[in-house]
């Protein structure tokens, strides 16, 4: 007993250190300047923490239940810029706000990949006025999906393939290729024509116009790291379907495609966490919304991912069935060598606590992890003996990394420390 509360001890001063080096380097940035802050600008996806002028008290306690729900992808901190004494601290005040904020929501500060910005406002000469403005955080959360959506998002799949297909017959039709002539004067020779063929190209898929972040239609995160890993074989690939992760589940067909017949990829497996089952319902490994499919072609493995897209709620959690999805796909194929996990970075598991249960090498596709990784990925990885991949970096031997090490990943550092990975932030920090 006593030993585990030293380890206790031990653990509980490592988190609040790095906690409290967080906060600092997050006071620390330059802020934004505005005349002031107009709460109903806010969107439906945004909620507000608000708290007294020059005081760190929560005024609104009851959004706790809201914050742990959603994925949070911007959080920023409103205050006025006039002071009433000129020994006043700013930064301290902001410092001890945050502090408030994570207690009063721990969760979002376990794995910390939103963005970050100050907000000073200029209006405000005398405490009185400051008094009627506003004080205290505003949260942006990733925009919930809804069944309309999620359809959306699986006709823009579907209609990728058949794109995928037209293309191939393109390709394979030598005939009837479009032309130009053109003509030119040589010296020596006299007129020349030019006959010049182009290779006809079937029309890109748009993708969803309402999707709340266009720019990842661009991002190539799964496929660079197909690209970059030739080696791996005898694999099943699992993938996140739930809102949102339709760019990346997009890679993984057109990296299938790709293939033909080459089947180092035995079974696919998708998941949406649970269907349309209610959050209190769901339990780790009884979670459901689970979807496998062999692959014998890309019609059969697309249509058992927007099957299970489609029967997803999209609502927004935080929390997904990785783990579960895992293991079902291990029932169905035994013999695989090792999992391909094409993981939303944002989202982390339901089921974490039970990875040990997995006796395969994870190499896991993070997506959305341009500020950080979510550690619970390298976690995942390092218990699994696998590896973990961004858009940029192949992280191997994670297994090897001792007690105490500190890793860099793309410019951000962690360290591995009682038996998991910590981030380590610093004044060097980009929030913005």
């Amino acid at each position: 007993m006593l030993m585990q509360r030293f380890s206790f001890l031990i653990l509980w001063c490592c988190s609040t250190s790095l906690m409290a080096q967080s906060f600092d380097a997050m006071v620390s940035i330059e802020p934004n300047y505005q005349n002031e802050f107009n709460l109903a600008s806010l969107k439906e996806n945004q909620l507000f923490i608000s708290m007294p002028f020059a005081k760190q008290t929560v005024l609104n306690p009851e959004q706790k239940k809201k914050i742990n729900e959603k994925v949070l992808i911007k959080l920023e901190l409103v205050y006025t810029k006039y002071r009433k004494a000129s020994s006043f601290n700013q930064i301290k005040l902001n410092e001890s706000r945050l502090i408030a904020l994570q207690k009063l929501a721990p969760l979002i500060f376990e794995n910390r990949f939103w963005d970050f910005d100050l907000i000073s406002q200029t209006n405000g000469n005398s405490r009185n006025e400051c008094d009627k403005m506003f004080h205290g955080f505003v949260l942006t959360f990733r925009p919930n999906s809804t069944p309309n959506t999620l359809d959306l998002e699986a006709n823009y799949l579907e209609n990728l393939a058949v794109a995928l297909y037209q293309q191939d017959s393109v390709d394979a039709d030598n005939k009837n290729r479009k032309y130009v002539i053109k003509t030119h004067y040589d010296l020596k020779i006299g007129y020349l024509h030019d006959t010049i063929w182009f290779k006809d190209t079937v029309k890109p898929v748009p993708p969803p116009d309402f999707f709340y972040n266009q720019t990842l239609y661009k991002d190539s995160t799964v496929l660079n790291a197909f690209d970059r890993n030739t080696i791996w074989k005898n694999f099943i690939v699992v993938t996140d379907v739930t809102g949102s992760m339709s760019p990346y589940s997009a890679q993984v067909f057109v990296w299938l495609k790709a293939q033909a017949q080459n089947k180092k990829a035995a079974y696919f497996v998708f998941f949406n966490d649970g269907d349309q089952k209610e959050s209190a319902k769901k339990k780790p490994l009884e979670t459901k919304g689970v979807y496998v499919a062999e692959n014998k072609d890309l019609e059969t493995v697309i249509k058992a991912a927007t099957k299970c897209m489609r029967n997803g709620s999209g609502g927004g959690e935080n929390l997904e069935n990785d783990v579960e999805a895992i293991i079902e796909g291990l029932k169905y194929y035994p013999n695989a060598d090792e999992i391909i996990l094409v993981a939303d970075n944002y989202e982390s598991m339901r089921d974490y606590e039970y990875f040990d249960k997995i006796k395969k090498p994870v190499h896991v596709i993070l997506c959305g992890s341009e500020n950080r990784i979510n550690i619970q990925y390298l976690n995942l990885a390092r218990q699994t003996k696998g590896t973990v991949h961004t858009v940029k970096s192949d992280v191997m031997n994670l297994q090897n990394i001792k007690e105490g090490e500190h890793l860099f990943i793309d410019e951000n550092e962690y360290l591995y420390q009682n038996g998991k990975f910590h981030a380590v932030y610093s004044l060097l920090d980009k929030y913005k």
